[in-house]
Formats: C-alpha cells, structure tokens, sequence
C-alpha cells in the first residue's frame, strides 16, 4: 500500500509540472539560425500614436522597427469590418535610428495617406514587419475618419486569445474599445460552439454571417485608458472548437462591427488506456501498449506518454520513458512491478492509468561433469588414479541476468570443498581410498533460489573402484583356474569318485590271494556250521585262531 501512494505521489507531482505550463523550445519562438554562430530573431515592430485618434483627411503615423537587418518587407492596411481598404509599401520612408550593442538596429518608418475617401470611418491600421526568413511581426492602431457631420460607432480590436489557441479553464477576453468622442463604449459578448472556428473570421473581424442570439454584457469592462477584459467560467462548455465574439456600443443604438476569435478548448483530460500481460518471467522482454488513449473531444493526435516503471521495495526513483505509445523493459529482478501510463493533451492536462506486473524468478537448471564424465545420481563415476580431476559446471543454465551472478559451490562426502563454476580436484584431497566418495553441486541465484546434483565416485584400481577386485588365495586362485567354485566342486567330486573305483578295484581280488583277511567271529562261527554239516573235518578251534592272529 506504501509503494502504491508513493507512486502516486509521484504522479501527482508530475501532473502539476505538466499541468503548470511548459517549456517552449526556442525554434517555437521564431528563433532560427541565418549563419553559423548567429541568431536570427523575429522583427518587433511599434506604432507611436494612440489608439482613437480622429482623423478628418490626412492621416501621418510614425513608428520604428528592430531587426538585426532591414525588413525584407514593411507594409501598412487601412482595415475596415476585416476589409482591406488601401495598402502601401512604407520601405522607401525608413532611415537607421540607432544600432544597439546585441546586433540588432532600430528604423523608423512614416505612413502618410488620405483618409477622407472612406469616411466615416471606425478602422483599423496595420503595419508588418517581414524578415528575410519570413518571419513577421504585427501591429494595430483604432482610428476614426470622420468628415463633418458624420456619426460613427465605437471602435474595436479584440488582442486576447490569438486565433487558434488552445485553451482551458477560465476565458479571458482582452483588447482595446474607443468611442469616437473618446468615451468608453459598453460591451458584449458571445460564444458559439462552431467546428469551424479557425475558418469564420477574417483580420479579426466576423466574415461570415451567422445567427447569434445570445450575446452577454459585460458592465465596466473597459478600463479610462481605452483597455478591456471580460472572464467568464468555461465549466459548462464541452470541448471542441470555439468562436469567441466582442462587439461595443454607445447606448444609441450604434454597435460596432464584430471583433472574434476561435480557440480550442480543452477543459477534460483525455483518458488514458494502458494493456500488457499480468505475469512475466525475468529477463523475458514485456511490452506495455497505452495506444487506445484518447481525446474524445480531440482525438490521439497530439497526446504525449510517459512511462512510470517502479518495481515494489526497488531503490530509487521509477524508471522513465517518454514519447512513444508504448513500452518495452526486461525486468531483471522477481517481484511486484507497478507500470503507469501518463498521458497529456496538448493543453496540458493529463490521466493516468497503472496496472501491476508480476515477475517470477526462474530457477537455474544445475549441469556438471566431473573429468569431462557427466554426473549421473544412479551410478558410480570411474575416475582415472591421476594427479587431479576438473569439475566443471559451465552449463549451467539460467536467465540472462542472473547468468554471470550464481554461486557455485562443491561437497566431497557433504562437506563444502570448493566454490567457483570450475574447479581441480586434487588427488591428495581423497585421502581413504577405501570406499567410494560422494560429490556435490549447489548452484544459487541473486534471489537465493538454488538447484543441486550429486553422484559418486571411485578411482581406478583402489578399493573405492566398484570393479575393484581383491587379490586371490590359494582357494581362489583354484577356482580362478578352472573357472570359478562349481567347477571347481565337480571336479573335486570326480577325483573322489575316481579314487573310490580305483581303491574297489583294487581289493576285490583279495579272496582268492594268500593274504589273511579278517573275518568277524559270528561270520566264522556261521562258516564253521556249514563245514560240519557238509561232513569236512574243521581244524582245531586254536588252529584257526592262530591262523587268524598271524
């Protein structure tokens, strides 16, 4: 909510600069370059005489004009009702005045005519100074030409606002009104809400002949010197163009012609639209499009952007973008962004539209080799007995911002061994060779977001190898030699079988030999019997046993 109204605030201070006025370049002020190093500036160019001046026939009016050079063109017109009566070229009556110190000179200049053809008269004079740049500078006089007898209306010159200005807030009305006796004439004016303003007047007074109803009076608005002003609220007008009307009158009826001017009035803001995604990723390019802004009275042409970028808890002032209809950032850091559009007319006034981008921080995708062998969590790695090894992360992956900032670092058996994308594993760092070893990564961003792999290692030709294989007994070097245990089982069966038949043959002829063979008593006993029986004469029972016991 803080960085909200802080934003706001800012906004706020930037619609009272936009809205207090502006700055006006100085090509918009007629100053143009005629030669390198030098400024060519607008002639200025002055009447002596006073306004309301009566004349009877003869008219003498003097003046001056200041320029770094003399005018290309000096002219004066007799005016009449925004007719050109007479016109004359006043070049060949200057002489040089003075030459002042910034470089530009003063003439004078004296316009003699005859006034009588056109009386009575309530006109206007004007002189017109134009450069050799075509640039130009005007000024008026109101005069009267009066012959005896004659009766005249006031006279009129509306100065205040210039044709075509763009306009807002309170109307103000100013100029010069004489009446021919040198009384001040009353006033009145008219607003006319007419698309064709700019068109409807011609030399400051009304050239077309429309119907106006309405006009208001403004009691006291002239001044002692000849000088009026009228304001009125502008509240209830809608935008658009705008045809302002002055006339005067002496009470008698007599009403001078009719002074106008047209502005643009712009009084309402125009309304700012601002579109573009809600959710982003970093360093993924966003655009912001305020190009449905509009003047309903006006239109897009004309209107001015500026961008307001501030990310939420961000030091320092929003970034800025001015001009365009639209905005292109990458934003390199997660969290909140406030995008706001401000957009103001040509009179000033401005709106502004915000809407909120979320920008998530994606995390980096961790990738390492180990000797130029990728990790691999599923299997142990089979390192070369070498001096070192190289442990290399640089492909990793991450946005753009946050490439160049990760931190690396490296675990040997869940200890922190090493930081840095690329790192030499000494040999002398793996101390117990007996069993294989875990190797690590942790990779972090600027946002603390991590990722981590790990696998395990062993090397060559130590116990820590997964094919090491131990050195062999006496067993094992058997059963290495005929091929492993079971065929080292069936032969040891063969052999017993082989010995067995070779020990059955050997005794099975022991019966019919002359060696004594020992023979159980019950078997003798039972072999005696069938002696006897058989009617054989036994030897002697201690024959028999001496027999046996030799």
């Amino acid at each position: 909510m803080r960085v909200i109204r802080g934003v706001l605030a800012l906004l706020l201070v930037l619609l009272m600069f936009t809205s207090s006025g502006a700055i006006v370049p100085a090509v918009d002020l007629g100053m143009t370059n005629a030669a390198a190093g030098e400024l060519d500036n607008p002639p200025v160019v002055g009447i002596s005489q006073q306004h309301g001046a009566v004349f009877n026939d003869t008219v003498v009016i003097h003046g001056m004009v200041h320029d770094e050079a003399v005018p290309a063109d000096l002219q004066w017109e007799l005016l009449s009702d925004g007719e050109v009566l007479v016109e004359e070229s006043m070049l060949d009556s200057l002489f040089e005045a003075t030459s002042g110190q910034d470089g530009r000179s003063s003439w004078h200049w004296t316009a003699t005519f005859d006034i009588s053809a056109w009386n009575p008269c309530a006109c206007q004079f004007l002189v017109r100074a134009i450069d050799a740049s075509a640039q130009l500078a005007e000024d008026r006089l109101l005069l009267f030409g009066r012959s005896e007898g004659d009766e005249l209306p006031p006279n009129l010159l509306l100065e205040t606002p210039s044709m075509g200005s763009i306009w807002r807030g309170e109307l103000v009305l100013t100029g010069v009104a004489f009446d021919d006796d040198g009384s001040a004439p009353e006033m009145e004016w008219a607003v006319l809400a007419f698309n064709q303003a700019q068109y409807a007047c011609a030399r400051g007074s009304l050239s077309q002949s429309l119907p106006i109803d309405d006009w208001n009076t403004a009691p006291e608005a002239v001044f002692p010197n000849g000088g009026f002003r009228i304001v009125t609220p502008t509240d209830d007008l809608e935008d658009g163009w705008l045809l302002l009307l002055v006339r005067a009158h002496d009470g008698l009826g007599n009403y001078s012609s009719v002074a106008c001017t047209s502005i643009a009035l712009q009084n309402k803001p125009p309304i700012a639209e601002l579109v573009g995604p809600s959710q982003s990723n970093e360093s993924e390019r966003v655009t912001f499009d305020a190009s449905a802004s509009d003047d309903p009275s006006w239109g897009r042409e004309g209107l001015q952007f500026t961008f307001l970028i501030h990310r939420e808890g961000g030091i320092g002032a929003p970034e800025m973008e001015q001009g365009e209809r639209q905005v292109t950032f990458t934003p390199v850091r997660e969290g909140n962004y406030t995008v706001s559009v401000i957009v103001t007319d040509t009179s000033g006034l401005s709106a502004v539209n915000s809407t909120t981008l979320q920008v998530s921080n994606v995390a980096p995708h961790a990738v390492a080799t180990v000797d130029g062998i990728p990790f691999d969590a599923n299997s142990v790695i089979r390192l070369s007995d070498s001096k070192q090894w190289i442990l290399d992360a640089s492909g990793t992956e991450d946005t753009e911002n946050d490439q160049g900032s990760l931190i690396y670092t490296w675990y040997i058996d869940g200890d922190p061994l090493f930081l840095g994308e690329t790192r030499a594993l000494m040999r002398a760092q793996i101390t117990d060779d007996s069993k294989t070893h875990s190797l690590a990564l942790s990779v972090e961003d600027d946002d603390g977001v991590r990722d981590s792999l790990s696998t395990r290692f062993g090397i060559v030709d130590t116990p820590s190898d997964p094919l090491y294989e131990e050195p062999l007994g006496w067993s094992g070097r058997i059963q290495s030699a005929v091929g492993g245990f079971l065929n080292m089982l069936l032969l040891f069966t063969l052999a017993m079988v082989v010995i067995a038949f070779v020990t059955a043959r050997l005794t099975s002829g022991e019966r019919e030999g002359d060696i004594p063979r020992w023979i159980p008593k019950r078997m003798r006993e039972q072999r005696d019997d069938e002696d006897d029986d058989s009617g054989a004469e036994p030897e002697s029972d201690e024959e028999e046993d001496t027999a046996f016991d030799d």
